[in-house]
């Protein structure tokens, strides 16, 4: 049973909660489970997660994995921050393309059943509704950040994700940071040395340094 707080956070997650019958909003508290997820576990879509997912704390990454071992990134989920996985038949497209997450941080979840949620699609189509637009949401982030895989060069998504990390310097391995950008460790290490080279920052041998962007510009 989740507490009165997860309760809350039902009511958060579906807009239109007070609007659904007291059962049926009884059935979703009582299938309703908290997952604690600990940091690095990786979960494919093998259909032990489907359902919604509301990450109460941590952080999650998502990306895409197919058949050749390449992780191209996609979005990150945060704190009180809703995924929706949808269980899919279509067998063809979960073998060649699986979208997976990995836990960055310990993190703990408030996981709604998908076959639960199916009952409720019918019979309010406000919730088919939400569960789309969750959907669509999923797919134009997935979408955006492929397209900047495709169309934006290697080094200036490099620049802008040590950017966005707000930090002076960085303790990140080489590897960690090509996971993040779906590259090898090898392209990335080149391009560092290019942006040093173009005084965007320094390479020192455990961390680095992000030179005041004032500067630079």
């Amino acid at each position: 049973m989740i507490s009165k707080e997860d309760i809350k956070h039902l009511e958060k997650i579906f807009p239109f909660w007070l609007d659904m019958k007291q059962n049926d909003r009884a059935k979703i508290i009582l299938s309703s489970r908290i997952l604690s997820l600990k940091k690095n576990s990786i979960f494919f879509n093998s259909h032990e997660l489907d359902g919604l997912l509301f990450l109460k704390s941590g952080k999650l990454r998502f990306f895409l994995s197919s058949l050749d071992a390449r992780e191209l990134p996609l979005y990150y989920l945060n704190n009180m921050e809703v995924e929706f996985f949808e269980n899919f038949n279509d067998k063809t497209i979960s073998t060649i393309l699986d979208i997976a997450f990995i836990v960055e941080k310990n993190s703990e979840i408030l996981l709604i059943p998908y076959s639960v949620l199916n009952l409720f699609r019918d019979k309010y189509s406000i919730m088919e509704k939400f569960l789309h637009n969750l959907t669509r949401e999923k797919l134009s982030k997935s979408l955006l950040s492929l397209q900047n895989i495709l169309l934006i060069p290697l080094k200036d998504r490099l620049l802008n994700f040590l950017y966005s990390l707000n930090k002076t310097e960085i303790f990140l391995t080489h590897e960690e940071i090509a996971k993040n950008l779906g590259s090898s460790r090898e392209v990335i290490s080149r391009n560092l040395k290019i942006l040093e080279k173009e005084n965007f920052l320094k390479i020192n041998r455990k961390k680095i340094i992000i030179l005041d962007r004032g500067e630079v510009l």
